[in-house]
């Protein structure tokens, strides 16, 4: 099979406003690829939103393009052969979105979705939790407390919150370099609403966005979490392995998820290593299927929760990689409504009631629905 051509797309939305905290690529908006064979096929890819600002991933994307996928006879392990020897982290973190595209291609070439290209045999149910719980200071905690009641009556596994954010509510990376402060006593107030409300056996979780650093705060935080039975923590310190040794002075027994961030299997292997986390969540938006189906084998089923917080394609990409496997994980499922929703149709695969209709769709079954959206940039460019 060869790629004979590609189209790029950019949306943002002309006029966002939320009077609630929201994912960063809502406002700024975010890029997709789609690739075309020599057959005409089509295979779309979503590049985690995160790697680099709009502008400079259309950028990489034909730079990459040009350089390794144009008129190249791919197969489906393509990718993974040029990943290998990818020194370069920014493209080993654009190669996921080219690998989705290829096995879309693939899959409709065989005309089967791509659950069964990478698994002949493909699960028949999935579990979700569900994550949500961004609000800013000062707003009402009922509010999030209802998020929680309503996930669980929904039929999820769980719900992951937020500790609550500044008003200025900075970028995701302003936020992960300067991680805003926490207020302790209103986490601990929450939780105990939380349980109270959501009974002993379902799943809370934390997404902590990497703001602890004091160890005498830190620990107290640990405490209140497991008083309340957290499932587990999420990225608790700043993503080095150096912020993580404060795990060896607090000696926390509480599980410890993190490395959604995490955008090549060498890398995986240094966190595994140290044994911080508990819980791996990788992302098909950062790492290949290939690759997390090897971090499946080196750590298990048990310790894998899948992260799954962006748009249509990926989501898609994620379901159809989870639905191959032989055990079923943990995924996560953003509740927050996206702006982006209604440019895509992906048929009745839409999570409800903690459970996805998942049906036999060539491909991952999602097309464009609405390119002349209102309130809506759209770029696209065919090379």
């Amino acid at each position: 099979m060869r790629i004979k051509n590609i189209k790029v797309y950019f949306l943002k939305k002309k006029k966002y406003e939320s009077a609630y905290p929201r994912p960063t690529f809502y406002r700024q908006g975010f890029v997709f690829i789609k690739l075309i064979s020599e057959d005409n096929h089509e295979g779309f890819g979503e590049p985690s939103p995160y790697i680099t600002d709009p502008v400079n991933l259309i950028k990489m994307i034909e730079k990459t393009y040009l350089k390794y996928f144009q008129n190249k006879k791919l197969n489906t392990s393509y990718v993974a052969r040029l990943k290998k020897n990818c020194q370069n982290s920014l493209l080993n973190s654009l190669l996921p979105a080219f690998d989705q595209a290829i096995f879309e291609i693939f899959s409709k070439e065989k005309k089967k979705n791509v659950s069964k290209i990478l698994r002949n045999k493909s699960l028949s149910n999935l579990d979700f939790y569900a994550s949500g719980g961004m609000f800013f200071e000062g707003q009402n905690y009922q509010k999030l407390l209802n998020e929680a009641i309503k996930s669980k009556r929904d039929g999820f596994k769980g719900y992951k919150y937020r500790p609550l954010m500044p008003a200025n509510n900075l970028s995701h990376q302003q936020r992960m370099k300067n991680p805003p402060p926490i207020d302790i006593k209103s986490i601990e107030l929450f939780s105990s609403k939380l349980r109270l409300k959501l009974g002993p056996r379902f799943k809370i979780m934390i997404d902590l966005g990497c703001r602890c650093g004091n160890i005498r705060e830190t620990r107290y935080l640990f405490d209140i979490f497991k008083e309340y039975d957290y499932y587990f923590i999420e990225e608790p310190f700043k993503r080095s392995l150096k912020s993580y040794e404060l795990l060896n002075k607090i000696k926390t027994n509480i599980n410890i998820a993190g490395g959604e961030h995490i955008n090549n299997i060498e890398l995986f292997h240094k966190w595994n290593k140290k044994k911080y986390f508990n819980f791996f969540q990788p992302d098909t938006n950062l790492m290949l299927f290939s690759e997390i189906n090897s971090m499946i084998d080196k750590i298990g089923y048990e310790k894998i929760i899948l992260h799954n917080w962006c748009n249509k394609i990926n989501f898609l990409s994620n379901i159809n990689f989870a639905f191959s496997l032989k055990n079923k994980i943990l995924i996560e499922k953003n509740i927050i409504p996206n702006p982006y929703d209604n440019f895509f149709n992906i048929g009745k695969q839409e999570v409800k009631y903690g459970k996805i209709d998942f049906r036999e769709m060539i491909g991952y079954g999602v097309t464009i629905q609405n390119s002349k959206t209102k309130n809506l940039e759209i770029y696209e460019k065919k090379i």
